[in-house]
C-alpha cells in the first residue's frame, strides 16, 4: 500500500462525514466543555464516536452532532456542549445514553455490554462516571428496585410450591421492609437534587416504582401532582425535553386510548366536526377536565405509540400548542426514515483505490439496487456472489448495482475489496456509520435496499439474493 493510500484510509471517516452535507449538522460557536473518557470494546477501540443531541428524551428523538474522535489506546476528549444535554453515544454495535450536566466536571468510561451484540446498532453498552454524577445514585436506586422484584417474586415461587414461608415471614412484611428501604434511599436522592431535570429523573424512578406496585391512579395522580414534574407553572415545553418530566407523565396518564371509557364514535365525529370539547368528551375520563395541552400531550402518547390515520387526523385538525405540534412533526418526520419513499440522499463513500466519491457519482443510472455487508460473514461472502449473478443475469442497464462496505476498518475493507470479481463492480466503503445505516434503514447484514429514479427507498425488506431477489427485483423495476 502506498504512503498516500495509508493516508487516505487514515482520514477516511473524517473526510466521509464531512462530504455528507445531508446527514452532518454544522458545527455551531456555542460554549463548550470538553470531557475526557475512555473507550474499551472487545475488539479494537474504533476510531469515533458518533453522537446524537436527545432532542426528545421520551419519543428516542434526536439529531446528529459532531462526532468524538478516539485514539488508538481508547482515549478521547470530547468537546460536548456546555449546557446540560442528554445524548446517545454510538460505536456500532454499542450505544451508551449519557446524561451530561452543566460544565460537566467528571471523566467518562464506556465498555461493551454485558451480552453478545446482535444488531447492527443499539446494544446497550455500559458507561460510568468518574467522580460524583446523579447517574450512581440512579443506579443504585434502580438497582434497588430490581433486587426487590426478586425478592418478590422469589417469595411467591415458594408459596406457589408449597413451601411454607409464613412463619419466617409474610409478603405483606416483605413488601413493607423493601418499599420502607427503597423510601428512605429515594428521600436522600430528591431532597439533595440540585437541578430540574436531577429531581425529573428522581420523581419519575419514585413514578415507575409505584405503578410496578400497582398503586391506583388517585395515588398515582397525587405523586404526579406532587412531583417537580407536575408542577402547575411547569411549561410543556421544559418536559418534552426532560429526561424523566414527560416519561414520568406517560407513566402515570399514557396508554389512555386502552380504557373502556374511550368512545371510539364520537372521536371520530369530533374530528370530522373539528370539536375539540367534543375530542375530550370521547376520550372519556379525566380528559374532559385538562387544558389543550395536555390534551395534546395524549395524543403525542398514542401518536409514539400507537400510530394511525385517527392519529393523524387530530394533529391536521386541531391547534394544539406550539412545543407539542413541534414534537409531533419530529416524530413524524422521523418515522420516514429509512422506510418505503425515504428520500436518501447522495452518500459520500471510499472507492477501492483510497479516492474519497459519493454513490451519486459513481451511479449514473435512474435505479440503484444496494447489497450492505461485512467482512467475516459467510452468508454476505456467499450472498454476495449470487448477487453478481442476478446483476449478470438481468442486465439491466437502467440498474446500479452496488456492494456496500460497513466494514469498521481498513483491515476488513481490504479483506470486502479481495472478494470483488471484476473491477466493473461498483464496490464503496462507508463504515460502520449509523446516520447512514438509519438512512438506508438498516438491521442486519447482509441486506438488501432498492432506490429508484427519484433516490427513494423503494424496497427495504428485499429478499436476499439466494432467496428470490431476482424474481422481486422483476416486480419492482420498470417494464
Amino acid at each position: 500500500m502506498t504512503s498516500l493510500f495509508r493516508m487516505r484510509k487514515r482520514t477516511h471517516f473524517r473526510f466521509i462525514i464531512a462530504a455528507c452535507t445531508a446527514l452532518l449538522v454544522a458545527q455551531t460557536a456555542l460554549a463548550q466543555s470538553t470531557i475526557e473518557g475512555t473507550l474499551q470494546v472487545e475488539d479494537a477501540s474504533p476510531s469515533l464516536i458518533h453522537v446524537k443531541r436527545i432532542d426528545y428524551p421520551a419519543l428516542q428523538l434526536g439529531t446528529w452532532v459532531e462526532e468524538i474522535l478516539v485514539d488508538e489506546a481508547g482515549d478521547f476528549r470530547w468537546n460536548a456542549p456546555a449546557e446540560e444535554g442528554l445524548f446517545e453515544l454510538v460505536a456500532p454495535p454499542w450505544s451508551w445514553i449519557v446524561w451530561v450536566r452543566p460544565d460537566e466536571p467528571s471523566s467518562l468510561h464506556l465498555t461493551a455490554g454485558g451480552a453478545t451484540a446482535r444488531r447492527l446498532l443499539g446494544s446497550p453498552g455500559r458507561s460510568a462516571w468518574t467522580g460524583e454524577h446523579p447517574t450512581q445514585w440512579m443506579d443504585s436506586l434502580v438497582g434497588l428496585q430490581r433486587r426487590a422484584n426478586r425478592l418478590r417474586a422469589e417469595f411467591l415461587v415458594l408459596r406457589s410450591n408449597g413451601v411454607d414461608v409464613q412463619q419466617r415471614d409474610s409478603l405483606v412484611q416483605l413488601n413493607a421492609a423493601l418499599e420502607a428501604s427503597f423510601e428512605s434511599q429515594w428521600l436522600r436522592a430528591v431532597n439533595g437534587c440540585s437541578t430540574e431535570w436531577e429531581c425529573d429523573l428522581a420523581w419519575q424512578i419514585k413514578l415507575n416504582e409505584a405503578v410496578g406496585l400497582g398503586r391506583s391512579r388517585v395515588v398515582l395522580d397525587s405523586l404526579w401532582k406532587a412531583s417537580s414534574m407536575g408542577n402547575p407553572e411547569r411549561t410543556w415545553a421544559s418536559r418534552l425535553v426532560s429526561p424523566g418530566a414527560y416519561s414520568g407523565w406517560r407513566a402515570v396518564y399514557g396508554g389512555w386510548w386502552l380504557e373502556r371509557q374511550v368512545d371510539w364514535a364520537k372521536l371520530n365525529e369530533a374530528v370530522f366536526t373539528a370539536n375539540i370539547d367534543s375530542l375530550a368528551s370521547a376520550m372519556g375520563g379525566r380528559w374532559k377536565d385538562v387544558d389543550r395541552a395536555e390534551m395534546a400531550a395524549a395524543w403525542l402518547d398514542k401518536a409514539n405509540d400507537q400510530p394511525d390515520a385517527l392519529v393523524r387526523s387530530v394533529w391536521e385538525t386541531f391547534a394544539f400548542p406550539a412545543p407539542l405540534v413541534t414534537a409531533y412533526r419530529a416524530l413524524w418526520d422521523d418515522r420516514k426514515i429509512g422506510r418505503f419513499g425515504y428520500a436518501v440522499g447522495d452518500l459520500p463513500w471510499t472507492l477501492p483505490n483510497g479516492d474519497l466519491s459519493s454513490m451519486g457519482e459513481q451511479c449514473r443510472q435512474p435505479w440503484t439496487v444496494i447489497l450492505a455487508l461485512k467482512n467475516g460473514s459467510g452468508l454476505a461472502a456467499r450472498e454476495r456472489e449470487v448477487f453478481s449473478q442476478v446483476a449478470e443475469n438481468m442486465d439491466r442497464r437502467d440498474v446500479c448495482w452496488v456492494v456496500l462496505s460497513l466494514d469498521e476498518n481498513e483491515t476488513n475493507w481490504r479483506q470486502t475489496l479481495s472478494g470483488r470479481r471484476t473491477l466493473d463492480e461498483t464496490v464503496g466503503w462507508v463504515g460502520n456509520t449509523p446516520r447512514i445505516m438509519e438512512t438506508l434503514g438498516l438491521a442486519v447484514v447482509p441486506q438488501v435496499v432498492v432506490l429508484d429514479e427519484d433516490g427513494k427507498i423503494a424496497g427495504r425488506n428485499m429478499p436476499l439474493p439466494s432467496e428470490g431477489l431476482q424474481r422481486r427485483l422483476q416486480e419492482v423495476l420498470p417494464r
